[in-house]
Formats: structure tokens, sequence, C-alpha cells
């Protein structure tokens, strides 16, 4: 850029520099005039000319250095300044230019970052050439591999048109072959049409002769069902046995001793019933118009296990006419030695004869005596197998001994459209458990019959605790001292003979009675 010719600061400098240089010679003359000559003034003036005129071609030495480093900075600024913010001298124009093509590269003078630059432009090219020779490497390889491609898939077109060529072939033997499927299946088709009517003609046989051999099978179950009941009512045939036998007997206590005891897993409140020496068998039904079952001379319960195989057990109901005698058998449908039993029921369990369910007190019974109900049809038609809920259908099984019916009220005895309904959920469990109870062999029994199978005595409440009068005995006599100041003695079939005494383990024992809330009862057997 050329330089211009106007005077800058350098030139002012430079005459004020003059000036004042003259201006101290002349003043040094006039103070020491009187000590020097003119000729020593003249050479001082001569000397301070010459350095004036040193100093003159140094300025311009420097104007001209000046002018230079602005023309191979190319700035085009007359001004060279000294505030690196200010963009209009040469050096704020160095700086500005320095900063905004640095790249980043920090650095104080113009020539740090010259050297800096170009170490930079160094390492980008030895990074460019390693690059160029990784991608000619890369190249390479993409090269061969693009033949190989090629390579393959001419050999796939290859196979291609072969497979094409053999496709043709295929689809001629295919069609042929299709031609020949399809007549084949319509020779199929005519055997089939064949078979169907021969398979209809003989389903149509086979269903008639099944329904035949139905018809038949029910008939001979009826025919079995009505033969059974007959020679029940007849001959009263059982295949139960004795549980065990009285082996000593207190008559004044009521007491009796049996030979069962801890090793046979006898219980504390388990109630046996006492038949005669000469029974007809234990177990046996009660023929009709008869009260009970046969043979049966009264019922006993467990009061303490006294041995291996003995237990004392007191005398719950007796017949006057026929007392328990040593060597008696005694039976339960609830127990058998070294294990319990499990035995099935549906009805009302009305045991006092109120016409009320007392299906709480019968669970009390069975589980004294270690026994389990499997099936269980409520008073609300709820079916219970093995104790839960949820089951379509009873389970009877090998294991269950009895199938115990109760009373269940007549569908005739309600108007009500939901009892009505239950009645029938009851009646047709009824029926499921009599057929597998006929198909598995088990015993049906009334409710009556089985707890004089496993001894238990009736005994239902005659007063109200609680009431305004106390309830009346058979003999007249009101209140339970009365009662005891007759002995306690027990008339046959009587409901409370004998239920109060000095013996605390014969004093009667409340409890409330589940399912209808029908007050409190007697239980039988009470114990401690």
């Amino acid at each position: 850029m050329a330089s211009s010719s106007k005077p800058t600061g350098v030139h002012y400098a430079l005459v004020v520099f003059v000036l004042f240089t003259i201006v101290c010679g002349l003043g040094w003359l006039l103070a020491y005039k009187g000590n020097g000559s003119i000729g020593e003034l003249h050479a001082q003036n001569v000397s301070l000319a010459k350095k004036a005129g040193d100093a003159d071609t140094l300025l311009k030495q420097h104007i001209d250095d000046i002018e230079r480093l602005k023309k191979a900075l190319g700035s085009g600024f007359e001004k060279v300044g000294d505030d690196p913010n200010i963009s209009t001298t040469v050096y704020g124009d160095l700086m500005l230019q320095m900063k905004n093509f640095s790249a980043g590269l920090q650095s104080p003078t113009l020539i740090d970052l010259i050297a800096k630059m170009n170490e930079a432009l160094r390492n980008a090219n030895t990074s460019n050439d390693e690059r160029q020779k990784l991608m000619a490497t890369e190249l390479g390889t993409f090269n061969r591999e693009k033949e190989a491609l090629n390579a393959a898939l001419a050999a796939e077109k290859k196979a291609r048109d072969e497979i094409a060529k053999s496709k043709t072939a295929a689809d001629t033997i295919h069609a042929e072959e299709i031609g020949k499927k399809e007549q084949d299946v319509t020779e199929l088709r005519k055997a089939n049409d064949t078979v169907q009517q021969d398979y209809a003609e003989y389903k149509e046989a086979t269903d008639k002769a099944r329904k035949q051999s139905d018809q038949r099978v029910a008939n001979l179950l009826k025919i079995n069902r009505q033969l059974r009941k007959e020679i029940e009512e007849t001959t009263q045939t059982t295949f139960e046995v004795a549980d065990g036998k009285i082996t000593f007997i207190d008559p004044v206590a009521r007491k009796v001793w049996i030979n069962l005891g801890s090793v046979d897993g006898l219980r504390v409140r388990t109630s046996f019933s006492v038949y005669k020496k000469n029974n007809s068998g234990v177990g046996r039904g009660s023929r009709p118009h008869e009260i009970g079952p046969e043979d049966i001379k009264g019922s006993i319960e467990v009061m303490k296990i006294a041995g291996p195989h003995l237990a004392e057990a007191r005398i719950t109901d007796e017949d006057l006419y026929t007392p328990m005698g040593k060597g008696d058998p005694i039976f339960s449908p609830l127990w058998s030695p070294g294990r319990g039993e499990a035995f099935s029921i549906v009805g009302i369990a009305d045991l006092d004869g109120d016409g009320r369910d007392d299906r709480d007190l019968l669970h009390e019974l069975v589980t004294a005596a270690g026994a389990t109900i499997d099936n269980e049809v409520d008073d609300n038609g709820v079916l219970y197998v093995n104790g839960e809920t949820g089951a379509e259908k009873p389970k009877l099984s090998e294991k269950t001994k009895f199938f115990v019916k109760g009373k269940i009220p007549d569908l005739l005895s309600t108007s009500d459209s939901d009892r009505i309904a239950i009645l029938g959920k009851i009646y047709e469990f009824q029926k499921e458990m009599d057929e597998q109870a006929q198909e598995r062999a088990i015993r049906v029994v009334s409710l009556g019959d089985f707890l004089s199978f496993m001894g238990y005595r009736t005994q239902r409440r005659l007063f109200v605790p609680g009431g305004e009068t106390p309830y009346t005995l058979q003999n007249g006599s009101r209140g339970p001292m009365a009662e005891k100041s007759k002995g306690g003695s027990k008339a046959s079939g009587g409901a409370t003979a004998g239920a109060y005494s000095e013996d605390p383990l014969l004093k009667p024992k409340t409890m409330g009675t589940p399912g209808k809330g029908n007050g409190k009862v007697f239980r039988p057997g009470a114990g401690k």
C-alpha cells in the first residue's frame, strides 16, 4: 500500500525536538557566555546541528521502516496506533486479523502465530496423507468385494436360469400329477360317500343297540335296588364287625370298662352302641315299623383312657329289661381301631328330634371320635367336599363308609321361590350321592339308624335357661334338684333321666346349636 506524504506525529515530534534543542543551546549560550569563547559556542552549535541532522536522518529511516512494515502487512490505515480494540489503526487492524484467522490458535505475536499455523498445516497434511492411504486400502478392499459379489451374482443368475428350466419341466410333470390326483380324489369321494352311508347305517344300528343296552342296564339297576332293599328289609345283612367289647361293668356307678385303649387310637368322648352277645350283626338297619336298629341294648361314652387296651366309659343309655353285661360287643360307625372313619351326609341333621338342624353338634361328635365328613350338603344347599366349597358334584370314595340321609323338606312345604331352588339343589345332590353310593357299594342309612349305631342318646331341651318357669320333668317334679332326689334312675326311652348326678362328668353341658339359633341343648356325654 503507498505511503502518505502528509506530516505525521513523528514529523511533529521531530520539529519539536529540534526547536527544543535550539532553545536549550541558546540558553546555555546566554548562561555561559562569560565563561567561553565564541569559538566554543560555534563548535557547540556545529555539534548540535550535526546531531539534529543525525536525528532527522534517523527519523526518516524510522518513517521508511514503518512504511515498509505497513506495506508488508498490507494495512491501508495511516495511523499506527497503540490500542488493539481500535480497528482503524495499523495495530488494531493487525490484532483483529490475527484473532479472526488464527483458527483457534492463541499467539501474542504475528510471527509466532504464523509458526503455529505452519505447524498445524503440516499436521493437517500428514493426516490427509494417512487418510488418503487408508482410503486407497478401503477402495482396494471394496473393489475386491465387488468383484466377488459380481462373480456370485453371475453364478446365482446361472443357477436361476437352470432352476427356471427345471421349473418348467416340473410344472409340466406337476400338471400331469394334478390331473391324476383329481381323478383319484373323484374316486375317493365316491368311496367316502359309500363309507359315510355305511357308517350312518352302522351308527343308527349301534345307537339303537346302545339305547336298548342302557334301558336294560337301567332295568337291571332298578331290579337290583329293589332286591337289595327287600334283602335289607328281610335279612338286615351287614358286613360290619364289632369294634370291641365290655370287659367289666359297675351297675351301681353306671360305668363299664372296654378292651380298647391308647394303642387302638381311642379318644375320650367317643360314643359306642352296645349289642347283645347273640346279635344278628352290628350296624344293621331298623326293620319296618320298629324303633331303632335291632339288638342294641344301649350306649356308652368313653370318659378316660386307662391303658393300652383299657378304657373307662359311662353308660349313657340302657334298657332296664336287657341290662349290659360283660362280653357285650360295642360298635361305632365313626371309629375303627387305629384309624378314623369317613361318611357323607345330606339333609337336616336333627339330632334331638325338635325339627331343627344340629349340624355343629354333629360336627363336634364326629371330631371327638376322630372321624371326618367327606361330603356334606347343608340346609342352604351348599356342598362341602372334605370341608371345602367349590366342587360341582359330590365325590364319594372308597374311604366313605356310610351315606347318611337326613330329612329333606318337601318342595310343596314352602312357597318361597328361593327356598324351592335351594331344596331342588339339595335333591339333585342327594340323587348324585345315591348313584355314587350304589356304584361303590356304600351303605346308605337313615340319620336315626346312624345315631343309634354311634351310641348317641337323644336329649331334648325341656326348658329355656332364663325363662319365667323352670322345666317340668316326666314325673311332675320341677327343677333339676327334684330329679336328682329321685336317684337319677332312668326309664327306657326317657329324655332326661340320669342327666343330673354328683359326678361332674355326668352334669349336662349346654352349647349353642349352630345354623338355626334354637337356644341351647344338652350335649350327650358331656365331659370336662
